[in-house]
């Protein structure tokens, strides 16, 4: 698309939203942002004082399930919110020009850099990083052919598919889940204010209330960019509008700048197929309680299998645990993850008396605890892509240096932690590897005996 077709979508775009009753201060405009791979943004055209209006947008000018004109029964189909602003999306989109919404849908994204549409070549620069087990492409594919596409096919007087065969209509729910991903709001956040973006649809949501949220796409709201703890702006809910509003002076010529919050860079990729620098402070690796059974060194299966049901009891064992950054408010190390890692090393008799009295660990990590762990890292750490590799893999694409971005940030991670628990009973023990890249391979490559 040249520069003249961009722009007038957002000429046009604008023009649509100003007349569905929107209001917009003189001081800002829609920006092309393809020069630093941002798209569209907002920009202030003047200084903005803190607390200032940007825009307003009113409830009736949202793209919802209650504001479609895809007719309720259609949509009562369905009880997932991702599932039926989809299925919205869908309609008003194979309306064509006699959607109210085709000015806002024309200027929404075709293409996407997040993981759902990486090949498997792509993907693998990705190795060892946990974020390639939530990319849930087998699992949408699965949903969206087992709900959607039928409710599509049978309803052709409704739905205007033309010629579109059953791979185009499954490429479009992806087109569109993807936009709610990178772009919606939940319609029900607490009193006054709300964060960005909802969790993904093709995967589980962490939280309950973010399955069961109704979903918006909040045009001109969803144009503002993010980048780690650089917001500069919020958006406010009130009984008939969404207003938003500087969160401190903005000069001219800066962008106006969002909350996606505190996300590692792999997620960030995932949900919204970028990186920046920006959000390394919350870099986190996960290490799943398999891989710590498989590092623990006891006399019999018995013994550790006794162990993980007791943890599972008292609510410490958890499928996987995050190691975050030095600094991170809520630890570099997890409360449960240290007191499972105490749990794990106790000899038999101390464990059966901590049994007897149903109690745990302190949280303070043992000398051994340290060892155990710095086994796990080490041989976490052996997942991932040699450095050698990542320096000469023979590809500058962008989806490549993100991908070395995200892999180098988790790898720094792990090298933080064992140096964390790296103490002087470690330091002065013997050991084969005089380097961690070297320890790393020698478990990738296991000399044979």
């Amino acid at each position: 698309m040249d520069i003249d077709d961009f722009q007038s979508m957002s000429d046009k775009f604008l023009t649509w939203l100003k007349n569905t009753g929107a209001t917009i201060s003189p001081k800002i405009q829609l920006a092309d942002l393809r020069d630093r791979a941002a798209g569209r943004g907002v920009v202030a055209t003047s200084d903005l004082t803190s607390d200032e209006e940007i825009f307003r947008i009113p409830r009736t000018s949202i793209l919802t399930t209650e504001t479609t004109d895809l007719p309720q029964e259609i949509l009562q189909q369905l009880t997932d919110p991702w599932l039926s602003l989809i299925l919205a999306m869908i309609f008003e989109y194979l309306l064509g020009t006699n959607s109210r919404f085709k000015p806002y849908l024309d200027i929404l994204p075709e293409s996407f850099n997040t993981l759902m549409f990486w090949t498997d070549n792509e993907l693998q620069y990705l190795q060892g990083s946990a974020i390639l087990s939530k990319i849930g492409k087998e699992e949408a594919d699965n949903t969206f052919s087992e709900q959607l596409l039928p409710i599509i096919t049978k309803n052709p007087e409704i739905f205007k598919i033309g010629t579109c065969n059953n791979q185009d209509l499954l490429a479009l729910c992806h087109r569109m889940g993807s936009i709610i991903m990178s772009y919606a709001f939940d319609l029900d956040p607490p009193p006054t204010t709300t964060t960005s973006s909802s969790e993904e649809w093709e995967s589980d949501s962490d939280s309950e209330n973010e399955k069961i949220s109704p979903k918006a796409l909040i045009p001109l709201a969803d144009m503002l960019n993010a980048n780690g703890d650089l917001t500069n702006s919020k958006l406010f809910f009130s009984s008939d509008s969404f207003i938003m509003k500087t969160l401190q002076p903005v000069a001219a010529g800066e962008e106006l700048l969002n909350d996606f919050g505190p996300l590692p860079p792999a997620d960030l990729l995932r949900r919204y197929g970028f990186v920046t620098k920006n959000y390394s402070k919350w870099d986190v690796v996960e290490i799943s309680a398999e891989k710590i059974k498989d590092c623990v060194k006891v006399d019999s299966e018995n013994e550790i299998y006794a162990k993980f049901q007791y943890a599972e009891e008292q609510g410490v064992l958890d499928d996987a645990y995050d190691i975050a950054r030095p600094g991170n408010e809520e630890g570099q190390f997890s409360e449960e993850l240290c007191v499972f890692l105490n749990l794990l090393v106790l000899r038999k008799g101390e464990f059966e008396k901590m049994v007897e009295k149903e109690k745990l660990p302190k949280v303070e990590l043992s000398v051994e605890a340290k060892r155990l762990l710095r086994r796990v890292l080490v041989h976490r750490y052996s997942e991932y892509p040699v450095e050698k590799e990542l320096r000469e893999s023979g590809s500058s694409s962008t989806r490549m240096e993100m991908a070395r971005q995200v892999i180098e940030g988790e790898k720094e991670v792990i090298r933080e932690a064992i140096e964390a628990v790296t103490d002087d009973a470690n330091t002065n023990k013997k050991r084969a590897a005089d380097t961690l890249e070297e320890e790393a391979a020698a478990i990738r490559n296991p000399v044979k005996k």
